[in-house]
């Protein structure tokens, strides 16, 4: 890669505001083929998403199990937190499939989901808890919105081969 700029990884060029420039020139085989593009990004940052939701419930509940001077392990109580989950949390029905989309460069989170800081959770004092507690949210948040781009240009993919059909 010359001059030292390195090439797009895919989520980056799937969620570019260029990324659907000239739809209505390209061929209908393009444009199934950026459809399936988004749709296999969107499965990962939507398993990705739902680890980091996992990641949140658990260390919110050793935040809230300090806080309330509870005796139990944060351990002993895990199967509940994974199962219930917060109540305001959206339920999506299916499974993701887990693949490793082929990538240049290294993913934010996956970095973040690579920490072994979530091992350690109980180990950490309430500053380092809170501060992992904001780095996990702020990954969700970004995470999210990506996926929420996708998910418009599927959309907007979807509508223009259903305009050709």
């Amino acid at each position: 890669m010359g001059n030292g700029q390195r090439r797009r990884r895919r989520i980056d060029r799937l969620t570019a505001d260029d990324f659907l420039d000239g739809l209505s020139s390209r061929s209908i085989a393009e444009i199934r083929a950026m459809r399936d593009d988004c749709r296999e990004e969107e499965a990962h940052l939507s398993y990705t998403r739902r680890l980091l939701q996992a990641r949140l419930d658990i260390a919110r509940a050793e935040r809230a199990r300090r806080q309330g001077g509870g005796e139990g392990s944060l351990i002993d109580e895990l199967p509940r937190i994974l199962a219930d989950g917060p109540s305001n949390r959206p339920r999506h029905g299916g499974p993701v499939p887990l693949y490793a989309p082929e990538s240049k460069g290294r993913r934010r989170e996956d970095a973040v989901l690579e920490d072994a800081s979530m091992g350690l959770v109980v180990d950490l004092d309430d500053t380092e808890l809170d501060a992992y507690l904001e780095r996990i949210e702020a990954e969700e948040r970004q995470v999210s919105e990506r996926r929420r781009v996708l998910l418009r240009h599927l959309d907007e993919l979807q509508a223009e081969l259903v305009r050709r059909l």
